[in-house]
């Protein structure tokens, strides 16, 4: 029983850490990249940057509306994925438009993955009577901010802005964890 703890756990940390100190997160330290390659005004940055609040207030209110009891699983597979290459997709274009539209997606898929994750794992850590772990799960967040902060300088300079991007992507994904039932 402690090994499926322990578990989930670290299948919600991981979620965490994909979604929202990444997905969500990255974007800051990347930003002062792409805008000294591409030149681009503060006023783009902040629309993209806005685009991504707004999935993220629209995916909060989608996830909090519908009840996904049945279907939660599935829902975090999918919405990690969406985080995953939405992540990945930033440095394969120049368009300030598809970069909003993928903010968007990416703040909707954080989102879901935080409330999702935090209900499956919550679920299990209340029928064994362990909710005082709940702050090792949601330091998820802030252990996906510093790791991408980590990688971003030498993806950089390895592969410029673009390959940040696609290389934080690429760190993101592992599709052991995505076959992971967190739900048993």
């Amino acid at each position: 029983m402690k090994k499926q703890l322990y578990l989930f756990l670290i299948g919600g940390i991981l979620s965490l850490i994909i979604a929202m100190g990444i997905g969500r997160f990255a974007y800051t330290p990347i930003l002062p990249l792409m805008q000294k390659n591409l030149s681009f005004s503060n006023t783009v940055a902040g629309y993209i940057a806005s685009s991504n609040y707004a999935g993220y207030l629209l995916g909060a209110i989608l996830a909090g509306a519908f009840p996904l009891k049945k279907y939660r699983l599935i829902s975090l597979r999918i919405s990690l994925i969406i985080s995953i290459l939405t992540t990945a997709f930033m440095g394969l274009t120049y368009s300030h438009l598809f970069w909003y539209v993928l903010r968007f997606l990416s703040g909707v898929s954080s989102a879901y993955v935080l409330i999702l994750a935090s209900g499956i794992v919550f679920d299990k850590l209340s029928t064994i009577n362990k909710i005082s772990l709940s702050g090792l799960f949601y330091g998820g967040v802030g252990l996906g901010i510093c790791l991408s902060n980590l990688l971003i300088p030498s993806l950089n300079h390895l592969y410029q802005w673009e390959g940040t991007w696609m290389g934080l992507g690429c760190c993101k994904w592992n599709p052991r964890f995505l076959r992971m039932d967190l739900a048993r």
